[in-house]
């Protein structure tokens, strides 16, 4: 995917060399395709990829027994004032236990970065037409959170140390 921000040791850059291709509607072409679950779901378990696309609507247990087996879960903003992803992308982390890459993909812009960190994603395919390196400011632009998240599972009362 191209525009993509990743995460590597809690630091972000910008991934000119991503080799991920979200595929929608036409036959995945190489071994790096981003698949709806629908289709990664029909397919046989031995033909299956290792990245599945669940877009707001879909139900998170339908891929649970295969998250062991994902390298790459994306979650799709289809607008970026629907939140749903920021939901997916939680339970993913803490109630699923999944350890994979979690991107953000769609409707995805600089101000909505430091949140979706905070929910787990680990990278963000930013909207085609923007400028990774400008969004990657977002990323960056916010050092401390007060409440718990994923990213910082201890609020900040519980980090600041007392004199």
């Amino acid at each position: 995917m191209k525009n993509t921000i990743t995460l590597v040791d809690g630091e972000a850059s910008v991934d000119l060399n991503d080799p991920w291709e979200l595929v929608l509607n036409q036959e995945c072409s190489g071994q790096y395709c981003v698949e709806p679950s629908a289709i990664w779901l029909s397919r046989p378990a031995s033909d299956r990829g290792e990245a599945v696309l669940i877009e707001q609507e879909q139900e998170l247990h339908d891929i649970q027994p295969y998250l062991q087996d994902i390298r790459l879960v994306a979650l799709m903003f289809k607008d970026f004032k629907d939140g749903r992803a920021y939901s997916l992308a939680y339970l993913l982390r803490t109630r699923f236990g999944y350890k994979g890459e979690l991107r953000a993909v769609g409707d995805v812009l600089r101000d909505q970065l430091s949140l979706m960190r905070q929910c787990g994603f680990t990278s963000f395919a930013i909207k085609e037409g923007k400028d990774p390196y400008d969004a990657l400011k977002g990323i960056k632009g916010l050092s401390v959170t007060y409440s718990s998240s994923v990213s910082s599972p201890s609020p900040l009362f519980r980090r600041v140390r007392r004199y």
